[in-house]
């Protein structure tokens, strides 16, 4: 055997407490639902896959001239200020497709607007 003394020195202290670490979460058991979020693979094995709540959205391009595009800048701004929170553009016109369709009074002044642009 030899005398010469190792280069390196293996400490294994923390290892302990690595391994500790997964007694942290809980143990997957056969009962548990795929949608509470807890693991990504459920105990047999199956991907858990969450559950979608709502609807993929649609896309649509919206072509706007400069000055429509300043009007709609403006309005999130504005409503970003009375709601207290940032208002995306998208979420304004759904919601005022929303107010035009549950509102008679909003569609008629839609359709006398959209009326009056198209006529030379």
């Amino acid at each position: 055997m030899s005398s010469k003394k190792n280069d390196f020195e293996v400490k294994t202290e923390g290892v302990k407490t690595m391994l500790a670490l997964s007694d942290r979460f809980p143990k997957e058991t056969t009962d548990q639902k795929a949608s509470d979020g807890t693991t990504a693979q459920r105990w047999n094995g199956a991907t858990a896959v969450p559950e979608q709540t709502t609807p993929k959205p649609s896309k649509y391009t919206l072509l706007l001239d400069q000055d429509d595009a300043l009007t709609l800048d403006q309005l999130a701004l504005t409503l970003r200020r009375r709601a207290g929170r940032p208002v995306d553009k998208s979420e304004i016109l759904r919601e005022l497709i929303r107010l035009a369709d549950a509102d008679e009074r909003v569609a008629e002044h839609l359709a006398r607007a959209l009326d009056r642009r198209t006529a030379p």
